[in-house]
């Protein structure tokens, strides 16, 4: 509520102490108000690196304009399709409007993937191009078309471990070996179930 995050402010302020979003703010805040410093940190900073860009924050997004205004370098790495954190911030709009943002760029799409298979790839093409929002691009592969994705729906965590416990079992009665299996997670609490 508003009369927590008032609380919370003032209690910063006694404690001398600003947590990551203010320190964001107060930095926007005294390059708003101070031209010098922030002419100061545009000279220092010749070229702006920034890696994940489709998961920046308005906040940070603004402080790259600001730094980057100067010497306009600036290389923005990221993937549009994979924007995942928008219920922590992040604005998918930031890479979506780079061109527009930083006219003159030069945009290199990536779409050589060396890491999955032919049918992976076409599995996440097809359902992504339903997102409108979004830069086009057309993910390929010199690698073979491995085998087809299958989609398996399951009730909770436990099925699924149950699930993918018997593929494994299934897999070693075929001659599978143990140490050439592995089960990919998003995060580490998936794996309690199995």
């Amino acid at each position: 509520s508003a009369e927590l995050y008032a609380a919370y402010q003032d209690r910063l302020l006694t404690l001398n102490a600003c947590d990551f979003g203010d320190l964001l703010l107060h930095g926007l805040e005294l390059f708003q108000k101070a031209p010098d410093v922030l002419a100061q940190y545009q000279r220092r900073f010749r070229a702006v690196l920034v890696d994940e860009y489709q998961d920046t924050n308005v906040a940070q997004y603004l402080w790259l304009r600001l730094l980057a205004q100067h010497h306009r370098n600036i290389t923005c790495v990221g993937d549009d399709d994979q924007s995942i954190y928008s219920w922590r911030g992040a604005e998918v709009g930031n890479i979506l409007r780079f061109e527009e943002d930083f006219p003159g760029a030069q945009v290199v799409r990536l779409e050589r993937n060396y890491r999955s298979k032919g049918h992976i790839l076409g599995a996440a093409s097809g359902l992504i191009a339903r997102n409108r929002a979004r830069h086009g691009k057309t993910l390929w592969t010199e690698d073979e078309s491995g085998p087809q994705v299958r989609v398996a729906g399951l009730w909770d965590e436990q099925e699924e471990a149950q699930f993918v416990g018997g593929e494994i079992e299934a897999w070693q009665r075929h001659g599978g070996r143990l140490a050439e299996t592995a089960v990919l997670v998003r995060a580490g609490f998936q794996t309690r179930a199995f």
